[in-house]
């Protein structure tokens, strides 16, 4: 089976932890000044999809960046929960999806 990508889209509208910034787009050169276009991307690793990585919490831990990609490859269900735009899904809403349509594997 081919891997499906569940990353989202950097914009300035991408959901971030609280406290933590928004993304920017800074331009850093245009094509009539400089003669070409360049934007700096302002973004904290708590973005969008993200992943903390051991050195978040560990003082000698690894970084994002030296986490082998296949340790971010798994088998995966699809739980088609759907709700609001400001109601989270809820450990409750995976048990009542899990009762209806048969356990998930580990």
């Amino acid at each position: 089976m081919d891997p499906i990508d569940l990353t989202l889209e950097i914009s300035n509208k991408l959901p971030s932890f609280p406290g933590s910034p928004r993304p920017q787009f800074i331009l850093w050169a245009d094509k009539k000044s400089d003669g070409y276009n360049l934007e700096l991307i302002f973004l904290s690793s708590h973005s969008g999809t993200h992943l903390d990585a051991p050195y978040h919490f560990i003082e000698n831990g690894i970084k994002i960046d030296r986490i082998p990609l296949n340790r971010l490859i798994t088998g995966a269900i699809l739980c088609n929960i759907r709700k609001g735009p400001d109601m989270p899904i809820t450990r409750s809403d995976i048990v009542s999806f899990e009762a209806k349509n048969g356990k998930i594997p580990p």
